[in-house]
């Protein structure tokens, strides 16, 4: 046997790979829940339970179990506002003499594929949405390229399926132009991945942005000091370099100064010593380069002190201590 979806103006798309193994066990109200919370992300709880002639208790049972499968993720926010119009119609409570309740909303974010848009629908999108056509000119500009009817669905998919909004659309296709990617495919992997991510606002993509954009350009910077040429970074170098840049917040002074002290003392580059240093001054409090040279000072003169005949001094020594330890637990 054989069927063949009749897509018309609404697409429900549903995760597989945790969805399927779960359908011989989920309750009726669970699929009910599932089938409702994807075709409409955006509901009232009281309503929606009402619609499908079940408790809100159950209704909110069923949308956690599908989030802890990972069918659905969920942001619930508080409404109080009501427009003009709104509020020139009692709600229920307010007929009978009670205070407005605030509004629970749920947003079941929707599985990480894009449907396909037919011919049809996507005529239809346009129509119904005449600020795509700018949105999609900015988009061509932005990459130097005129799209195609796949490519171009494909942001419709971001806009429509996604709900994301169109400045969200052309800081991330901005973003992939300045990585040197110039595929619509590959942005739609990148948008995916950061819905998955839980980026969702152009507030939330300006930092993430922010934070991506600042490790590659401290990759391309250690890439120089290491010498490393066409070399790849392999995954654990650019995670060491992404909390050197995100989470220690170390600038390229450090980094140069925790270069040095690593080919002195391993004779050559080495990420793990190097990581071994900036890690040691980051649980220190170090965060500028002022505040090493003051600290290596400080060792010198302590050390100067308590010397019992002069001598050259290796400020490269302030660390070594500190460094032993970690540094042979990373080589065992």
């Amino acid at each position: 046997m054989k069927i063949i979806p009749c897509y018309k103006n609404s697409i429900i798309n549903l995760p597989g790979e945790t969805v399927l193994p779960r359908l011989s066990t989920a309750s009726r109200e669970e699929l009910a829940v599932l089938i409702a919370v994807t075709s409409a992300p955006e509901f009232d709880v009281s309503a929606l339970a009402m619609k499908l002639n079940i408790t809100e208790a159950t209704l909110l049972q069923a949308i956690s179990t599908w989030t802890r499968c990972g069918a659905i993720s969920v942001a619930e926010s508080k409404e109080t506002a009501r427009t003009e119009a709104e509020e020139s119609v009692p709600t229920e409570r307010e007929a009978d003499g009670g205070k407005t309740p605030n509004v629970t909303r749920v947003t079941a974010l929707r599985s990480t594929t894009l449907p396909h848009y037919s011919t049809e629908e996507t005529a239809r999108y346009l129509e119904e949405n005449p600020s795509f056509a700018s949105l999609l000119d900015s988009c061509q500009m932005i990459l130097g390229k005129v799209f195609n009817t796949a490519e171009a669905t494909i942001i419709i998919g971001m806009a429509d399926h996604l709900s994301l909004s169109h400045e969200y659309i052309m800081l991330l296709f901005a973003h992939a132009k300045n990585m040197g990617k110039d595929s619509v495919r590959y942005i739609e992997k990148m948008a995916l991945s950061l819905f998955d991510k839980g980026v969702l606002t152009y507030a939330e993509l300006i930092e993430e942005v922010g934070a991506r954009e600042a490790a590659m350009s401290m990759e391309s910077f250690v890439r120089k000091l290491f010498g490393l040429g066409r070399r790849a970074l392999i995954e654990s170098e650019k995670v060491m370099i992404d909390r050197w840049t995100n989470e220690y917040k170390m600038d390229r002074d450090m980094i140069r100064r925790a270069y040095e002290i690593t080919v002195a003392k391993t004779t050559e580059p080495s990420f793990p010593y190097m990581n071994a240093v900036i890690e040691n001054w980051h649980k220190a409090g170090y965060s500028t380069i002022e505040q090493v040279t003051a600290a290596e000072e400080a060792y010198r003169r302590d050390k100067e002190a308590k010397a019992e005949h002069t001598g050259s001094f290796d400020t490269d020594e302030f660390f070594e201590a500190a460094l032993k330890r970690s540094f042979e637990g990373l080589v065992k």
